[in-house]
């Protein structure tokens, strides 16, 4: 499983990155039908996480791994994570693209996406469609066609939980080629993310504060720490800072900083860059009481 991040800020863009927008290719692919290889004629797909400006660079990379199809999920409806959706016209004819959000926020969603903000889905050149998730347990299906479609036609699955936040936001925990992916951004510490994140193969979570930041009652957030001790109650196996406050954090050396001290707590932790491309591979659980 690999996993691209395309954009790492929070917020705003600046030189240091672009906002948040991460995207996994899974090994074997989604109920073993994605594959880097060949993956126009095996029903590949990408999912991808949030849709920030970053998201401006998913068609680049559909067409460099030969992926016709995306998955995006939207945590929830702050601009720096659905801005890049106004990019969607850069997909090519024949693409295919579902965005999902919790049903509470599709009626909002439709509304962005349409006139006088930006294109319709009915005016794209790929096929862009709207979708509704429920909180807890979701099967979506590939929806592969062509030949041998039937046995392309599985399904993965999708846990959606609130987190805490200004306004509602949700995480996901991805169960993908035989490998469990948490995302959780934005929130501030909750029992939430020790649950999609439980012996995760890695957990993908916002860093907005600075180290030794204390938590924010009002609009909450993580800081490199409080991220680490949640992927440490969890149990997950990696844990990878993203969505960093553009303001707090206008250089990669701060990151650096944010990763060392996230390492103190939690040693197999990276802090993600725009342009980074992280390799899952199986590691054995970490014990919750280490």
């Amino acid at each position: 499983m690999k996993i691209f991040f395309l954009g790492t800020n929070g917020w705003f863009a600046t030189r240091t990155g672009n906002t948040v927008c991460a995207a996994i290719l899974a090994d074997g692919g989604i109920a073993g039908a994605l594959r880097p290889r060949n993956s126009r004629a095996n029903g590949g797909r990408l999912i991808v996480l949030d849709a920030g400006d970053g998201f401006q660079h998913v068609p680049a990379l559909m067409a460099r791994l030969g992926v016709s199809s995306a998955d995006v999920f939207l945590s929830h409806l702050h601009i720096d994570h659905i801005g890049g959706l106004h990019t969607l016209p850069l997909l090519p004819r024949g693409a295919r693209v579902r965005v999902f959000a919790h049903k509470s926020y599709l009626p909002a969603l439709k509304r962005f996406v349409a006139h006088p903000y930006t294109a319709t889905p009915s005016e794209q050149w790929a096929k862009v469609t709207l979708h509704p998730l429920s909180t807890g347990e979701n099967k979506v299906h590939s929806a592969a066609s062509g030949p041998g479609a039937r046995a392309r036609r599985q399904a993965y699955l999708v846990q959606v939980l609130p987190l805490d936040h200004a306004d509602p936001c949700f995480g996901f925990r991805f169960s993908l080629g035989g490998k469990e992916i948490a995302y959780c951004t934005d929130t501030g510490p909750c029992k939430n993310i020790s649950i999609l994140a439980r012996n995760a193969d890695a957990l993908i979570t916002e860093c907005a504060l600075l180290p030794g930041a204390g938590e924010l009652k009002g609009w909450p957030h993580l800081s490199p720490e409080m991220a680490a001790r949640e992927a440490k109650k969890a149990g997950a196996k990696r844990l990878i800072l993203t969505h960093f406050d553009a303001r707090k954090y206008p250089a990669l050396r701060l990151r650096a900083a944010a990763q060392k001290a996230a390492r103190k707590i939690f040693p197999r932790t990276v802090a993600a860059r725009d342009g980074m491309e992280l390799e899952i591979k199986s590691q054995p659980a970490r014990s919750r009481t280490e």
